[in-house]
């Protein structure tokens, strides 16, 4: 099979479904994956009439449910030979404590759990392509993550959606690193989109939330198209003039990680820690 083979997580709607679009010229089969099909289906229709090479699958994939999680994985290694490129856009933010169907903190659990249990997963395809890669949508909010591997499960007497989400992104940039330190053959890299106007914060949240984010989508942030710009250039260049485990900026240029973004034996403790959340073996070194 001459075509790349692509999975871009929430590729239904905002960044992803950009992503999915601006790809969709490239010599690539890309599936979409989607926590509702017939959204997915929606999204591939409407980037075909744009491009109408465009070799698209939609794939059910809710991430806060590990066992679709693992079905989608199923079907990826039932039809494909070899996984070129997994692209983790999906992400959510939510200012009222829910959980996922495991019981841990919702965006800890989509924006991160879901994700590390599809790759780790998938490590057996993404090793049988020749240049893999693993390109995870982070946010800068992860400056002000704080990692507290004990109360993960714990709703707090008053719960903080912006601090649940800055730890649900500082926990992406940990696990791109851990990822490139242990599968150096698979180039990894996290990144940040920009303030991108999507409907991102505006479900689950509360009115004054909802409100700030549509005022703010209209004036002050950037289009999804604009916000695709940096998986998109990740996804195409070859080599990326980045380490290995890099946190790429907006702007397609290299960030140094914070100190606690760069601490190796959080990242070690992270993974371990992941491990257990989706009841994994840990892999040989």
């Amino acid at each position: 099979m001459d075509k790349r083979i692509i999975l871009i997580t929430g590729a239904n709607a905002g960044i992803g479904k950009e992503t999915a679009r601006q790809l969709a010229g490239d010599e690539a089969r890309i599936y979409l994956g989607c926590r509702r099909p017939l959204a997915g289906e929606k999204a591939a229709m409407e980037i075909r009439a744009a491009v109408p090479q465009a070799d698209l699958e939609v794939i059910e994939l809710d991430l806060a449910s590990q066992q679709s999680v693992r079905e989608a994985v199923r079907r990826m290694t039932y039809e494909v030979p070899q996984l070129d490129i997994l692209i983790n856009n999906a992400g959510l933010f939510t200012s009222s404590w829910q959980t996922t169907e495991e019981g841990f903190e919702l965006q800890f659990g989509v924006n991160h759990l879901g994700h590390f249990l599809l790759t780790h997963e998938l490590l057996p395809l993404l090793q049988k392509s020749g240049h893999p890669k693993v390109i995870n949508v982070s946010s800068a909010a992860y400056l002000q993550g704080k990692m507290d591997f004990d109360t993960l499960q714990d709703k707090p007497p008053s719960y903080s959606g912006l601090n649940a989400y800055a730890r649900s992104k500082l926990a992406n940039v940990l696990f791109t690193r851990e990822l490139a330190r242990r599968y150096p053959d698979i180039h990894s890299y996290a990144l940040h989109p920009g303030a991108v106007g999507t409907a991102f914060a505006e479900k689950d949240s509360r009115w004054i939330v909802r409100t700030i984010w549509k005022i703010a989508k209209r004036f002050f942030l950037v289009s999804p198209e604009k916000g695709a710009e940096t998986s998109v250039y990740l996804a195409r260049t070859y080599p990326v003039p980045a380490e290995n485990g890099s946190f790429i900026d907006n702007k397609q240029e290299v960030r140094s990680p914070t100190e606690q973004a760069a601490d190796e034996q959080l990242a070690k403790k992270l993974w371990d820690y992941s491990l257990f959340a989706c009841n994994l073996e840990p892999k040989p070194e």
